[in-house]
This record gives structure tokens, sequence and C-alpha cells, in this order.
């Protein structure tokens, strides 16, 4: 009787539960044995974090590159992925004269991008989620996502995470972002709350809002690493770890719930 109710509870379980999980998420940490067994009879999508390395007000000079690869461990099981190596430097422009910051051009950028794409291609992969941490490279992703999709049949979803959740920044802080004000500051004090120095910071003396095409002037370096959306809007005010885990939460959620609505969708149209 025992055993007759163990293999009928055994039968209920979703397929996944009774499915080997990979030993990682992390493509770095996989042998090429397992990886061929994985992809693609088990695991379709891989996750391509990119950031750079650029001077970030009172927080780490690599929080574009914290931040993607936080999102990326956090929802990689979820929506079955696996996590490639991170891209860490890229187009830095108007921040790159400051100390430790590092540019990469763009026609260098794009070639090393695209051939990244290439090879996940290679392995074996259908979707590719680019997570971008970084302004200035928006652009040139979303054009080589578009290109790898339409070359390649495969899928691609490029989510720059502060521009999707620009509604979260302001339920949660009332208020607009910037680059390294509110909402930054949160992800990486959520992430790691060592990379938010709050002794070096000094308000609002520490930013400058972004001129629009018709304000009339441009600048580079810019003349702050704290840069604001709108006018007196982004400062960091509530320094407490709830407030910046609960915006990452809710982004993290918003991040994954966008992956697995592409997915199901994708699917449901043939594109497998």
């Amino acid at each position: 009787m025992v055993r007759t109710l163990m293999i009928s509870l055994w039968l209920l379980l979703p397929a996944s539960a009774g499915a080997q999980q990979p030993s990682s998420r992390s493509m770095d940490a996989l042998n090429w044995k397992e990886f061929q067994q994985l992809v693609p009879a088990k695991v379709k999508t891989v996750i391509l974090t990119v950031g750079t390395l650029e001077a970030h007000g009172f927080i780490n000079n690599g929080a574009d590159n914290t931040v993607p690869v936080a999102i990326a461990n956090a929802i990689a099981g979820d929506v079955n992925a696996l996590i490639a190596p991170h891209i860490p430097y890229g187009v830095t422009d108007i921040l790159a004269p400051y100390p430790g910051s590092l540019h990469i051009p763009e026609d260098a950028f794009r070639v090393y991008v695209r051939a990244v794409l290439v090879g996940l291609v290679d392995n074996g992969f259908r979707n590719i989620v680019i997570l971008n941490g970084h302004g200035p490279q928006v652009l040139i992703l979303q054009q080589l996502a578009n290109e790898i999709s339409l070359k390649y049949k495969v899928n691609t979803l490029l989510i720059n995470w502060w521009l999707l959740c620009n509604d979260i920044t302001r339920q949660v802080f009332g208020e607009d972002g910037g680059h390294a004000t509110n909402e930054e500051t949160a992800m990486v004090q959520a992430a790691n709350p060592k990379l938010v120095h709050w002794d070096l910071f000094t308000g609002k003396d520490m930013a400058t809002a972004l001129p629009s095409p018709g304000d009339g002037w441009s600048a580079t370096p810019f003349p702050s690493t704290m840069l604001l959306y709108t006018e007196g809007q982004g400062l960091p005010k509530d320094r407490t770890q709830a407030k910046a885990e609960e915006y990452s939460r809710k982004v993290i959620a918003k991040v994954k719930a966008l992956v697995l609505d592409s997915l199901q969708k994708w699917e449901m149209a043939g594109f497998k």
C-alpha cells in the first residue's frame, strides 16, 4: 500500500521535477561532456550578461557588471537557462576619462559581441537573452540581437533592466532614477553591500542632470559621475538594506516574468 502510494505521488510530480538538473547554471563551470548532454536536449536558453567598467558616483566602477550578473544568477534556474561568461568591457563613452574606467571603441565591441553570439548559436542554443547593464551600448546590442536572430533563425531578447524597470523605480523610490543613483545603488547594495561607499556620498553636488538634445550643451568627460534623468530626482535617500532588497526583488521578478513570457510565446508561435 505504501509503495503504491509513493508511486502515485511520484507520477503527480511535474515532469521537470524528476529531470536531472545541471551541476551548475554557469557555462564556465560545466565540463564539455555535461554541456553536450544538456544543450539543446534539456536546455535551449542562454543568458549573456554585458556591462562595462566606468565611474559610478559612490558605488563600484563595475556596477554595470554587478547588476546584470546578479539578475542572471537569480533567474537562470527558474527560466531553465545557462549563463554565458560575462562581457565586462563596453562602450563607456562620456565617463571613460574617469579613473578606473575603460572604453572599447564601438567597432571593436560590435565585432566581439557578434562573435560571442554566433558562438552561442553554434553551441546549440535556440534562445539568447542578452541582459545589458550599460546605456551607451543599447542600440548596438539591439542591432546585433536583431541581426543574429534573422541570420541564424534563433530567438533573441535584449533586456536593458533599468529601462524595463523604470516604473518600479518610481514606485519604490517615488521619483525618477539615473546613472549611479537610487536604482543602481539599490541593486548593487542588494547584491553586495560592501560595494556601496556611503562615506563618499556628499549629496547633490555629486550629480548633474543629463541634458536633452535641445538644451544646447554636452560635455566629455561629463561633469559628474552621478547622472540624473530628471533634475532634482534620483539621489539616494533610503540607505537601508531592506529598501535595496525590496527594489531588487521587484526588478528580478519583472525581468524573470518577461523572459518566461517571451519563451512561452516563442514556443506557441512555433519558434522552438
